[in-house]
């Protein structure tokens, strides 16, 4: 054997041993690669079902806020502002959260189709149910759901059948495929859903709470079906360029604030989990307008027999120097129902001597009123009414003598009661009528001369408060002097259309309509939380105009069916600067009786001229 040099030697070594490794490597990878496929696809059904548990949680998490909201604003009104950004935050992570869990299922969607590995399910349509075989041993599937206009949505659900909400007047699509890699999707199926109407009848066959509701556009005003008795809502407003907003509202209307120059895109879920979004509505704003000239100092015209007056409250002695200072001839002043007549006589002997006539408004809230206490309202119209026993032997000025008791103040609407389900608040409003008509009786016996105003607010649940009234008292509108309502922000007109069209279906005479309450709150410019759909940061400029458009559209629309307008209020509730919710500066006046340039001119023209 020939020797061979040792630097020769180590170099065939090397060679040989590299070659060597290389082949175990290549054989180890080979009998590797099953394995990290395997990884690979758990990896991928993992993100896939975590980021479907995230969706459920956000899911979850926006629904609870937007109850609270709800229950803030039942006990606060106009607060709440925590609240408010709270739904807000959630709404937005909701909206992330179903991104991301779309992003990753089509892109397993994507690998799949590439090349699957596993069967497609069979999916098979039964009503509104969809069912599908098991495939691949699997109990988890993916499943789509295809609304039109919408983004496709996906979920990752347990077990082979699902019933999905209910998307009125929609044709949906849907497929599903098991969650698991390599899994191909089923072939389409789609269902066809009618378009439902809303319906106050509790005998109503069962609904499901998860359906989207209708949603419709009338002019800026947003209006949606109620979906069995839920009466809480969330609502996404979408415009190019701005973030996504979302709120809580309870009913089924409401009037965005304009987004000038801007076409707004809008939506509305049910506050239940997992619930559907309706298919978007659009409304297109103008641009800002020019600015509005300085009101008119005419006063507004309305119609013969119409009083305009300030609601004063329950501190009525103190209010009174307010009323005084802008010009009211009439005030609406308040007391629980109850109340001896005789606690009465101080503001009443007061409001006579300055020539304010006062309508009585007798409260009992979150409640109706008993038999007794209704009819105790006849001791009040026997003292105060014209020609009462309060006014023998005095000498006031003429006409100051009551002449309508209220009765009640916003019993129709949802913020006093923890339960509105359709049953309840169908027995509420019921119970009301029968009280009324106590009422009424009592008070035409003990005083012709006066008359009782009932509730004729459709506040929530469409017109189920007109509705059951008069299904408990066919007759109510004989033994009642009129309806009233407090048609607060730029959607008035629906409010008011609601209560004069119900009334006139269920066979009432056509009543006066009272507007006991409307308002607007401005700090002169100063943004505040909100101002019922009106803008929340309005001058006293344009406060003013607003107030001459909405008496003269009052009047335009109802002539003499329009039997009062009250103004709240005669001062706002703190100094200017102060805060920020709405409720603070509803005044006619600022706190310290200092005016509120234009608007408090307007508001004195229209009390001289309507008084």
């Amino acid at each position: 054997m020939l020797a061979l040099p040792q630097r020769r030697l180590r170099r065939l070594v090397t060679a040989l041993l590299v070659a060597a490794l290389g082949t175990l490597a290549v054989a180890a990878g080979a009998q590797a690669a099953p394995h990290a496929k395997a990884a690979q696809a758990r990896a991928s059904v993992a993100r896939l079902n975590h980021a479907a548990k995230l969706q459920r949680a956000a899911d979850h998490r926006l629904v609870v806020q937007a109850h609270r909201l709800k229950a803030c604003l039942r006990r606060h009104h106009g607060a709440c502002k925590a609240q408010r950004r709270a739904v807000q935050i959630a709404g937005v992570r909701l909206h992330k959260a179903q991104r991301r869990l779309n992003r990753i299922a089509r892109r397993q969607a994507r690998r799949a189709a590439a090349g699957a590995t596993a069967p497609a399910p069979t999916i098979t349509v039964s009503g509104q149910t969809l069912s599908w075989n098991a495939v691949s041993n699997v109990n988890r599937y993916v499943f789509v759901r295809k609304v039109p206009g919408q983004a496709d949505q996906y979920s990752v659900i347990k077990g082979t059948s699902i019933t999905p909400p209910v998307v009125p007047g929609q044709t949906v699509r849907y497929s599903v495929r098991a969650d698991t890699k390599g899994s191909a999707w089923a072939q389409e199926v789609s269902i066809t859903y009618p378009a439902v109407e809303a319906t106050s009848s509790s005998s109503a066959p069962s609904v499901d709470l998860l359906a989207a509701p209708l949603l419709t556009a009338s002019g800026t005003t947003l209006n949606w079906t109620q979906v069995g008795t839920v009466t809480t809502y969330v609502l996404v407003r979408k415009v190019a360029g701005l973030a996504d907003q979302y709120t809580a509202v309870s009913g089924t209307t409401a009037t965005p604030a304009p987004v000038a120059g801007q076409t707004a895109r809008y939506s509305v879920r049910t506050a239940i989990d997992g619930s559907a979004w309706s298919p978007e509505v659009s409304i297109t704003y103008p641009a800002d307008p020019a600015p509005a000239p300085a009101p008119s100092p005419t006063p507004t015209p309305t119609p013969s027999g119409f009083q305009m007056g300030l609601v004063a409250g329950s501190a009525a002695t103190y209010e009174l120097s307010f009323l005084q200072s802008m010009g009211a001839r009439t005030a609406r002043l308040v007391w629980p129902i109850g109340t001896p007549a005789s606690n009465l006589a101080t503001a009443m002997d007061a409001y006579a001597r300055a020539g304010i006539r006062p309508i009585l408004l007798a409260t009992f809230y979150g409640r109706n009123a008993t038999t007794v206490e209704a009819q105790s309202l006849a001791t009040w119209a026997a003292a105060y009414g014209p020609g009462g026993t309060f006014w023998v032997g005095k000498n006031y000025p003429a006409d100051t003598g009551v002449k309508e008791i209220e009765f009640g103040n916003e019993t129709s609407y949802s913020y006093q009661f923890s339960d509105n389900s359709l049953s309840t608040y169908a027995a509420r409003a019921q119970t009301y009528a029968q009280r009324a008509k106590d009422a009424a009786v009592a008070i035409k016996a003990a005083n012709p001369n006066v008359g009782l105003l009932a509730i004729g607010d459709n506040a929530v649940n469409q017109d189920a408060w007109v509705v059951n009234m008069f299904k408990a008292v066919p007759d109510l509108g004989n033994y009642v002097d009129g309806w009233t309502i407090h048609p607060y922000g730029p959607n008035w007109a629906t409010r008011i259309d609601s209560t004069v069209n119900s009334t006139k279906t269920a066979g009432s005479r056509d009543l006066p309509i009272w507007v006991t309450e409307w308002g607007l709150s401005t700090d002169n410019g100063r943004c505040l939380s909100d101002n019922y759909g009106f803008d929340p940061c309005m001058t006293y400029d344009a406060a003013a105009s607003t107030l001459h458009s909405v008496l003269s559209g009052m009047e335009s629309r109802y002539g003499s069916r329009l039997g009062a307008f009250f103004l709240y209020q005669a001062h706002d509730q703190y100094a200017t600067g102060t805060q920020t919710g709405r409720e603070a500066y509803f005044g006619s006046e600022q706190s310290n009786g200092a005016p509120k340039g234009a608007y408090t001119t307007e508001v004195k023209n229209d009390l001289a001229a309507n008084g």
